[in-house]
């Protein structure tokens, strides 16, 4: 049972589709897996400021949060006891294309086939192929750094990716590309020793 609080903040904050029925909790029970979890409740939000919202309202009230695209998953991972946060909705925008650097930029809720017709006119066209790219969303193909048949030649979808901007658990908006990841690797290696001393000190 959810905090009536948490319900009701979330609906003043937000113009997203907020169900808590069984009939739309046990659809999103299931994903292509063999696993059937029910979870708390569904949001589905409606644009980026209602996603930011939610995760920041459920990091608030202690309510877990699992993003959900097209649910093709074979191992689970787009079911849970948690905030199903439904991105392929409303979040499947195609924002630009650079067919000049070779870019695009996309929302979550983006297939891959969609992204590789559009992109395809240019004679290009992303490099996993995943057998569920009809289906598979772009948030899920990065969060889960999809391969396909041709993987050997063309990547995973980790070696094609170059930012993405991303809301951490506690709500915070933060960007990651090459160079935050390589900030990150040279605070690693300075802070090497402190850390060393932090975990060997907590470890009984």
């Amino acid at each position: 049972m959810l905090n009536p609080d948490f319900t009701h903040e979330l609906r003043r904050a937000t113009l997203g589709d907020f169900r808590t029925d069984s009939v739309t909790r046990t659809l999103y029970s299931t994903d292509a897996s063999i696993y059937q979890i029910t979870p708390k409740a569904v949001f589905i939000p409606r644009h980026q400021e209602d996603l930011h919202a939610a995760v920041e309202i459920s990091s608030k009230y202690g309510i877990p949060i699992l993003p959900r695209g097209s649910g093709s998953s074979l191992a689970g991972q787009a079911v849970g006891d948690a905030l199903i946060l439904d991105l392929s909705r409303y979040l499947d925008k195609i924002l630009d294309v650079d067919s000049e650097a070779r870019t695009a930029i996309v929302e979550p809720g983006v297939t891959l086939s969609e992204l590789n017709l559009v992109v395809g006119k240019f004679g290009l066209g992303f490099g996993p192929d995943p057998a569920s790219a009809d289906r598979a969303t772009m948030g899920g193909v990065i969060g889960n750094n999809a391969t396909g048949a041709h993987s050997i030649r063309y990547g995973m979808a980790a070696d094609h990716l170059l930012a993405t901007d991303i809301i951490l658990a506690d709500g915070t908006l933060a960007t990651f590309n090459e160079k935050t990841l390589e900030r990150a690797n040279q605070l690693a290696q300075d802070k090497k020793d402190a850390l060393a001393a932090v975990l060997s000190g907590g470890i009984r």
